[in-house]
């Protein structure tokens, strides 16, 4: 599909068309003028809320500069790829087995939406000419890139800290692609990103729903998550052991976490993506026992090809092994005694967790 004509309208309606055809979202375009948001960022780090993600620190100058990726850069395209798989949320309900969030349930995204915004920036090289360049990027460079999405005004950043669009909800991965062509479209939101009432075209309101069932309390403030207080960064990120207190709700979630977002109103009633169940590779999360005990090969055809070895095999095996111990599966304390010894340090000091755990779950 080819692009054509030079009326805002129609170039909007478009190049969502384009994206339509690859089965995107397209927020829109947006100025690289991220200022406001860097301030923010740069203050979340100093306050060190970013855990033990060092990397997070790395490369300022580009996230707060984006126009440094790509020389001559005067607008970013955001796109989105809905990875909703039809999951819900009942308070209270226990997990058994426990979830894998959503988006690490399909093939790696960065391969499938690479390869979705290459063809889009080829239709767009081959109608706009090839005087103009372009950079894709799929979470592979230091971008603000919610900021990017909200600043397009596709949608908003919310209590969450999740991009949502208002009819489209939140289970989105995003995509840009920088240019230097002066698109007319971009910066054409004149909205504030946040801090919005709630109405029909976004924003949170007084609505706090996702910061009263956030289980570790990692929203403790709006529009701010606290990554040592996430579910999702002691399962993914975090590379040692991991603190008592956060092991019943891992007991739920086995890698990630999407209470935050599945209970938003904007989420409510969400049909699946039938792109996504197309790319999903775990219909089920694996038996946690056979996690427990897996070898490279166990992992590497399980697990490969799919976010969650971003975890990689260690930290599965401790995530399953807590998962177990608190969800009182009766094979875990034989195989304490084993695991005591076991080669990885980190599962080592896990089994030896597990053995208190269960020994102060006895006595009460």
């Amino acid at each position: 599909m080819s692009i054509s004509g030079t009326n805002m309208t129609d170039l909007n309606s478009t190049l969502r068309d384009v994206a339509s055809t690859e089965g995107l979202h397209f927020f829109g375009a947006a100025s690289l003028d991220v200022r406001e948001d860097f301030q923010r960022f740069s203050e979340w780090l100093r306050e060190s809320r970013h855990g033990s993600m060092a990397w997070m620190t790395n490369h300022l100058e580009i996230r707060a500069n984006p126009a440094l990726l790509l020389p001559g850069a005067k607008s970013v395209l955001v796109f989105g790829f809905s990875y909703s798989l039809g999951d819900h949320w009942l308070r209270g309900e226990t997990l058994s087995p426990p979830k894998i969030a959503q988006y690490a349930r399909l093939a790696d995204y960065h391969k499938f939406l690479r390869a979705k915004l290459s063809r889009v920036q080829k239709s767009l090289s081959n109608t706009l000419g090839t005087e103009h360049q372009w950079r894709i990027t799929v979470d592979s460079a230091p971008l603000l890139e919610r900021s990017l999405a909200a600043n397009s005004g596709g949608g908003f950043i919310g209590k969450n800290t999740c991009v949502i669009h208002p009819k489209m909800g939140s289970f989105f991965l995003l995509g840009e692609i920088l240019t230097t062509w002066s698109t007319p479209l971009a910066a054409t939101d004149t909205s504030p990103s946040r801090h919005r009432p709630r109405e029909e075209s976004g924003g949170c309101g007084t609505c706090k729903r996702c910061q009263v069932h956030c289980p570790t309390g990692a929203l403790d403030e709006d529009y701010r998550i606290d990554a040592r207080k996430c579910l999702s960064y002691w399962t993914i990120e975090h590379r040692g052991e991991i603190p008592l207190e956060y092991w019943p709700w891992i007991g739920r979630y086995v890698f990630g976490c999407d209470i935050c977002q599945l209970v938003c109103p904007y989420n409510r009633g969400l049909a699946p993506s039938e792109e996504a169940r197309r790319l999903e590779r775990l219909k089920e999360t694996p038996d946690l026992i056979a996690m427990i005990g897996m070898d490279e090969a166990f992992y590497e055809r399980t697990f490969g090809g799919t976010p969650l070895t971003r975890a990689k095999r260690s930290g599965l095996r401790r995530n399953a092994l807590i998962a177990a111990t608190v969800n009182d599966d009766m094979r875990v304390p034989p195989l304490l005694k084993i695991l005591e010894h076991d080669d990885d340090p980190i599962i080592k000091l896990t089994a030896s967790s597990a053995k208190r755990y269960l020994e102060q779950k006895k006595k009460n």
